[in-house]
């Protein structure tokens, strides 16, 4: 039994955002006071007394004179009624019946999917009074919630669940999935290259920066593997956020798509080639640890010559310093030129993200490195002692080398060192690597350190002499 989907609908600022937010139970999509915030599909999974299902938040439908998105909004909201199972068709109670409830109310009752009226904000006597006025939209009696204080969402979601015809609950899981973030500043075509991936007008284009806001996720089965992608709004460094509430929530989103996710791909345009952002987003996906490839986008446009590909790859990599394990590759999202090696791509560095390296072969490898290129002696003239190594965790690859002396040891130096070795040994291109290091004496060292509480001499190995006995008389 797949999950069933309630697909929210309704002018901008009704709530459906709050709405939204509020069955899922977790602030997953942007919620200002401010009309058109969310333009894309917005895709959320909650849970209902142990029934699962998938919730979808649309973009407000405006009319064209004040949202230019709007055919564009439009076409998402009839594409997300068209993969939903019940729509909650979300009025404000406040405001009353307006001729965009009117054009929302036509398209909802020409899917033909099974729908409920709901009237937000009627936490309010002007909103409870007026509720009726909404009869004249032909979907019967409408239900009074408040999306921001929970009041009426719980009968709401039996409700939808109902009309779902959900007999029994089946949980399902996400194990096995590739999750990949797409994260990029804006306009470096992320939609386009997601949409191309998917096949289908998934994410809203447009030439206009900053159009994705909210995150999006899109699931596809491709050859028996499961990829779920999200869209991320672009990355734009903070002082040009300034006072923009919405691109600074977006922002927020975009980073915390990083960490929830597996792969990483981070979309650059191929004329701008990296900026100081980009080494941002870079930092991020280290810390988080993720695995990384990089998209030179828009190649189409690149005056080329028979060198350009291999300096812009070395000028990335100098640039992204972080990222100097990633591969690297040209496209274009606006042809399809080579975006078909994004699978490929995908499942190379999620494969060395999730490798791992047998103990025996990771000692055996080090012992030849250290030998070859063995740490360099401190002041003391004693060099450090590497002991052995092994693989503690994957996703990411965590390996932790015990050493004696490490006081001595360059550590940073010589961590890189043997990360690039682990790299090009056991291809672990494209994912974070986690190399440290932990103190730990030497056997001869322990043995002739360690006091025992026994001396060696002669002497001290005889019996201890008997005290006389004391006889009471």
């Amino acid at each position: 039994m797949s999950l069933p989907v309630i697909v929210i609908v309704g002018r901008p600022n009704v709530g459906k955002s709050t709405l939204f937010n509020r069955i899922i139970g977790k602030k997953q999509a942007i919620v200002i006071p401010e009309p058109g915030v969310t333009r894309d599909r917005h895709y959320g999974r909650g849970d209902r007394d142990g029934v699962p299902f998938m919730a979808v938040d649309t973009g407000g439908i405006a009319d064209a004179e004040e949202d230019p998105f709007r055919p564009q909004i439009t076409r998402q909201a009839a594409a997300a009624i068209e993969e939903g199972d019940v729509v909650i068709f979300l009025v404000d109670g406040l405001e009353g019946p307006l001729p965009g409830d009117k054009i929302i109310a036509d398209m909802v009752r020409t899917s033909g999917k099974p729908s409920l009226l709901v009237v937000n904000k009627t936490d309010t006597n002007i909103a409870r009074d007026g509720m009726w006025d909404f009869f004249g939209l032909g979907f019967g009696e409408p239900m009074p919630i408040s999306a921001e204080h929970g009041a009426g969402v719980g009968s709401l979601l039996e409700e939808a669940l109902e009309l779902c015809h959900i007999q029994a609950s089946e949980e399902t899981s996400t194990e096995g999935e590739i999750r990949v973030a797409i994260v990029g500043r804006p306009n470096v075509g992320k939609s386009s290259l997601l949409n191309k991936l998917l096949g289908e007008e998934r994410s809203l284009v447009s030439p206009v920066p900053g159009t994705t806001r909210d995150p999006i996720d899109s699931v596809l089965l491709r050859n028996d593997t499961t990829y779920r992608f999200v869209d991320t709004a672009g990355i734009r460094r903070r002082g040009k956020v300034g006072d923009n509430k919405v691109e600074a929530v977006s922002m927020i989103l975009a980073f915390r798509s990083i960490e929830r996710a597996e792969a990483v791909l981070l979309v650059l345009d191929a004329n701008d080639g990296p900026k100081a952002i980009d080494a941002q987003i870079a930092r991020h996906i280290i810390d988080s640890g993720r695995a990384c490839a990089i998209l030179l986008n828009k190649w189409d446009l690149v005056i080329k010559d028979g060198k350009s590909f291999d300096e812009k790859v070395k000028s990335v990599h100098n640039k992204l310093i972080h990222l100097d394990f990633a591969p690297v590759v040209s496209l274009s999202a606006l042809t399809g030129q080579r975006t078909d090696r994004v699978y490929g791509l995908i499942d190379k560095i999620i494969a060395a993200h999730r490798r791992r390296i047998s103990t025996g072969k990771l000692n055996q490898a080090i012992e030849r490195w250290t030998k070859a290129h063995p740490p360099p002696s401190g002041r003391t003239g004693r060099r450090p002692k590497i002991l052995y190594a092994t693989q503690a965790s994957v996703a990411p690859p965590q390996i932790v080398i015990f050493a004696a002396r490490t006081e001595k040891l360059p550590e940073a130096q010589y961590r890189r060192f043997l990360e690039n070795r682990m790299r090009e040994e056991f291809d672990f291109e494209g994912t974070s690597l986690r190399v440290s290091f932990r103190r730990r004496e030497a056997k001869s060292s322990v043995n002739t350190n360690r006091p025992t509480g026994r001396s060696t001499s002669r002497k001290s190995r005889s019996k201890p002499e008997k005290r006389p006995s004391r006889k009471i008389t």
